[in-house]
């Protein structure tokens, strides 16, 4: 293919992370071109050179090159040049208001993220075509034989901004009631300290407040860098993320490429390379309104966590715990069929298929 343009943020978020990957690898195959959506942000000088070298040819921009967009469901009216209209979001929840069924009706073709992801499109009576393109994880950074583990506790580990949806309301008291007085366990939540529309300065002291009543609880943050994550992982014995909602979950499968036990539940879209082989899965038997003051108002619903869901969660780390089960084979397999090659790689094959080039 001659020319595609991109569309995209490039930052620590989730939409920033994939982006980076996806023209990382449409770089090596085709000739792209790069608009960005806000400003830019990486974390080495490799990164910095790619998307400067990107926006230093913005004026060889190609009007009639296919464009993807790769932004929310609420914000797709507006895109570049002449060519067909490629869109990606990326969304948790299993309804979509009027806004944004209309935005998701305007590109021409639309990606999403998983099966699940794609059936709530349908569902929700958008008749624009969708094909399923999974994200990735890096194998060269997230390569479990490049790291040893040389601590001699046994560690939970869950990643991701302070929120409800993730499950952080409970994580720390599911934690205290499966280990009421071992010692040679611990909790670590590295999670985000950033203010934005899910946590404001007061909300973050209070989770905090919630986790810190407990020695063995330790939070990090302001980490930035994928191999720094990539360290804390491989001190990290078992990843445990009691999410109600995901688009996709990045860092559950980067756990899976680093060859460790998960616990996550059954629904929305991990599912796409979670199953009862690779995961200690939590079984989920009904939605409720997701609701949660901050980002959420009832719109749609997400998973409902109930007294159920606790037991299997402490169940699930007993029973790690107790037998000591620290890699995961099923999940290392799992995570090279989720590379941002294959991503790309489907990308190309969809635009191909829709342009006939």
């Amino acid at each position: 293919m001659k020319n595609i343009t991109l569309h995209c943020p490039v930052n620590h978020t989730g939409y920033g992370i994939a982006s980076l990957n996806i023209i990382k690898q449409l770089k090596n195959t085709s000739n792209i071109s790069y608009i960005p959506i806000g400003q830019p942000s990486v974390s080495t000088q490799e990164e910095y050179s790619l998307i400067q070298s990107l926006l230093n040819n913005q004026d060889l921009i190609d009007i009639n090159a296919p464009i993807l967009k790769i932004w929310h469901q609420f914000d797709l009216g507006l895109h570049f040049g002449k060519g067909k209209y490629f869109a990606f979001p990326f969304f948790e929840l299993n309804t979509f208001n009027n806004r944004e069924k209309q935005h998701l009706s305007i590109p021409d073709v639309l990606f999403a993220t998983s099966e699940w992801a794609k059936q709530v499109i349908v569902d929700n009576g958008v008749s624009t075509p969708v094909n399923v393109i999974p994200l990735g994880v890096d194998l060269s950074i997230f390569n479990h034989i490049a790291y040893k583990n040389e601590n001699n506790k046994y560690v939970f580990l869950n990643i991701g901004k302070w929120e409800v949806r993730k499950g952080h309301d409970i994580l720390w008291k599911l934690f205290q009631q499966a280990f009421p007085e071992e010692k040679d366990v611990e909790l670590w939540v590295l999670a985000s300290e950033s203010t934005n529309g899910y946590s404001t300065p007061e909300q973050l002291t209070e989770w905090k407040k919630l986790y810190g009543n407990d020695e063995r609880i330790k939070l990090s943050s302001g980490v930035q860098s994928h191999t720094e994550i990539a360290q804390i992982i491989s001190q990290a014995t078992c990843g445990i993320f009691p999410s109600r909602a995901e688009g996709w979950n990045l860092e559950l499968l980067e756990m899976m490429a680093m060859n460790k036990p998960v616990i996550a539940t059954d629904y929305s879209g991990h599912t796409e390379f979670c199953d009862k082989n690779n995961s200690y899965l939590v079984d989920i038997n009904e939605t409720e309104a997701a609701n949660d003051g901050k980002a959420f108002y009832g719109q749609g619903n997400w998973a409902k966590l109930g007294q159920d869901q606790y037991d299997q969660i402490i169940e699930h780390m007993r029973y790690v715990y107790k037998n000591r089960i620290s890699d995961n084979a099923a999940g290392l397999e799992t995570s090279k069929k989720f590379s941002w090659e294959n991503s790309a790689s489907k990308i190309l094959r969809c635009i191909k298929e829709y342009t006939g080039d």
